[in-house]
């Protein structure tokens, strides 16, 4: 506040002196409108300051692409779920990892772990969901 308060009195310092050395004429008119708009800014220069725009709010991104992917892994993971039980008739549990990379959503990973301990099972499985083309597929029986 002391560095407005001796900003706005400079100014107008500065348009008084200004406007008492300047000679009569058509550019005296000019320079004291100049002066007079210069002084006008400078004092409404707090007001302006309440109606600014904070640049970082922009800066940020828009949305929460941790939470959408967390989301998307869910409903992943539960449709993955779903498929394997009308598929192959065993139940799962299922973790598809999204992950958010160059503007698009993509499955990092998939751990599926079923409830019977059969060989074969886990290689069709496996080669099911290569079909499907995940990534990083992990498929194991579950451990009691």
């Amino acid at each position: 506040m002391k560095i407005y308060l001796l900003s706005a009195t400079a100014v107008i310092f500065l348009s008084v002196i200004v406007s008492l050395i300047i000679p009569e004429g058509k550019l005296n008119k000019t320079i004291v409108f100049v002066m007079r708009m210069v002084c006008i800014f400078v004092l409404i220069q707090p007001i302006t300051g309440i109606f600014k725009v904070s640049t970082s709010a922009t800066d940020a991104p828009l949305y929460d692409y941790e939470y959408i992917c967390k989301v998307y892994s869910y409903n992943q993971s539960e449709q993955l779920q779903k498929l394997i039980l009308e598929k192959f008739e065993v139940e799962s549990t299922c973790f598809v990892n999204i992950g958010y990379e160059n503007g698009e959503f993509k499955a990092d990973g998939v751990n599926i772990e079923i409830n019977q301990q059969n060989d074969e099972l886990i290689r069709n499985i496996y080669e099911y969901l290569e079909e499907l083309k995940y990534i990083n597929i992990s498929v194991y029986a579950k451990s009691d």
